[in-house]
């Protein structure tokens, strides 16, 4: 399989690296859009866009206008209506999302473990790091995605309710560089706090449950499971904590699932109804801003 990777930034540089160790892909075309290279130039029917997102619209049009499969980095738009012209102009393509958490063993961990903290009650998500600022992009559009699709993965889908979304601007750029959210989704309270503005790399996610709590650190490439939170009716200052240390690649899961999806004709985990879902409740959490 040849795949035309557009885009030789920070993250097309990752793609490409993990490209190259994948079974099946057998030449990788870049086109390096700053070098002034174009659309034009792709030689290959199978696509990796990773571009900035406020191109992704117009490029992916163009580019399913030209029929080819594709793998486009998050957000696939930069909001619903543009998604849904997406998904209009879209025929019997693969047409793929880089929601990257899907593939994550990490974030399938806590999955399997809900059931054992009972009734959710509330989840509190920390991505928090020092840049890499940018002008065009605020942090709830860069890294709010992650987050978003990981609750529809863990709770299921519907639009999130009493949004609340505060956002500052620190760097003087055009957009937020720090946003704190919250909203309520299947009954569960949700935060997100999202900054550039933070002095060390943060990646963390609880979920607090009627018996118990898990807790992920993604930089530690762990999950805990607290169990025995209560005693009678005091809390317990001793609890079960059993810690899952697991190791995954999500970069390389999902790129082997796109060459297994067009190769295939597999339906993508992370396709275009998916997409849609997470651009609904990123232009509900952009409305609830101030």
């Amino acid at each position: 399989m040849k795949i035309s990777l557009v885009g030789a930034g920070y993250w097309g540089s990752k793609l490409q690296k993990e490209l190259e160790t994948i079974d099946g892909v057998e030449d990788i075309e870049i086109i390096d859009i700053k070098n002034n290279k174009t659309l034009a130039d792709i030689n290959y029917d199978n696509v990796i866009l990773a571009t900035p997102a406020w191109e992704h619209y117009k490029q992916t049009l163009e580019l399913l206008k030209q029929n080819k499969n594709l793998y486009v980095e998050k957000p696939l738009a930069m909001t619903t209506k543009e998604c849904l012209d997406i998904k209009d102009n879209l025929g019997n393509q693969t047409l793929m999302v880089g929601h990257i958490f899907l593939y994550n063993d990490r974030v399938k961990k806590i999955k399997e473990l809900l059931p054992q903290i009972g009734t959710i009650q509330h989840i509190e998500s920390n991505r928090l790091n020092w840049g890499r600022f940018q002008k065009r992009i605020s942090t709830l559009h860069s890294l709010a995605p992650h987050d978003v699709s990981i609750i529809h993965y863990l709770l299921g889908y519907e639009e999130f309710g009493n949004v609340i979304c505060i956002g500052e601007n620190f760097s003087n750029n055009e957009q937020n560089d720090r946003d704190e959210i919250s909203f309520i989704c299947k009954n569960v309270s949700v935060k997100f706090n999202l900054s550039w503005y933070y002095p060390e790399k943060i990646r963390t996610m609880s979920i607090t449950g009627e018996k118990g709590l898990i807790f992920w650190d993604e930089e530690k490439q762990t999950v805990k499971l607290i169990e025995n939170i209560w005693l009678d009716d005091r809390f317990n200052y001793e609890p079960k904590v059993t810690t899952f240390s697991i190791e995954s690649n999500p970069l390389r899961n999902e790129l082997e699932h796109f060459v297994e999806c067009v190769k295939t004709g597999k339906k993508p985990i992370s396709d275009i109804e998916n997409a849609l879902q997470v651009a609904k409740n990123l232009d509900l959490l952009s409305k609830g801003s101030f």
